[in-house]
């Protein structure tokens, strides 16, 4: 009779950029604690909650495009779907991993798998997205977002 014992946890209080290295770890401890244990962590696709006066929607990193500033709100540009809400680009930023997010501008957050390309627009710089959309991208930001888009690349 094969028996399995299975533990399951949730990891929250973590940052999405040190959760990576914090499995590794743990994966490791167990492994040097008992070499023959076979050991499946598998993890779900990072999200966060955003509320609404909709409600609450589980938005997935993945799923983001890019989120913008509308006067006082932010709005989500997600596949399939758009959500506004109440807030400061500066303060969502704090919150989103930031090997995969990078403010390209004062009013824009681009995911940066999303980036197709980044194009000259006259005196500045745009960024073309898989989907066609186009952003602004500024010109102090630039050197920047080629340095994040190298960093994505590698990992």
């Amino acid at each position: 009779m094969n028996e399995t014992n299975e533990i399951k946890f949730t990891v929250s209080k973590i940052s999405e950029n040190d959760r990576s290295a914090f499995i590794q770890h743990l994966k490791n401890s167990i492994q040097d604690y008992d070499p023959q244990l076979q050991i499946d962590i598998s993890e779900t696709e990072p999200f966060f909650w955003l509320t609404t006066r909709k409600g609450y929607f589980k938005l997935y990193y993945s799923k983001c495009r890019f989120i913008e500033t509308d006067r006082r709100s932010l709005v989500f540009h997600c596949e399939g779907s758009v959500h506004r809400k109440n807030g400061k680009i500066s303060v969502i930023l704090e919150e989103l991993p930031h090997h995969l997010f990078f403010r390209c501008n004062n009013s824009y957050i681009v995911n940066l798998q999303y980036i197709n390309e980044i194009i000259p627009d006259g005196d500045r710089y745009s960024i073309l997205l898989h989907s066609g959309e186009k952003l602004p991208l500024s010109r102090s930001r630039y050197q920047k977002c080629l340095k994040a888009l190298n960093i994505l690349k590698e990992s």
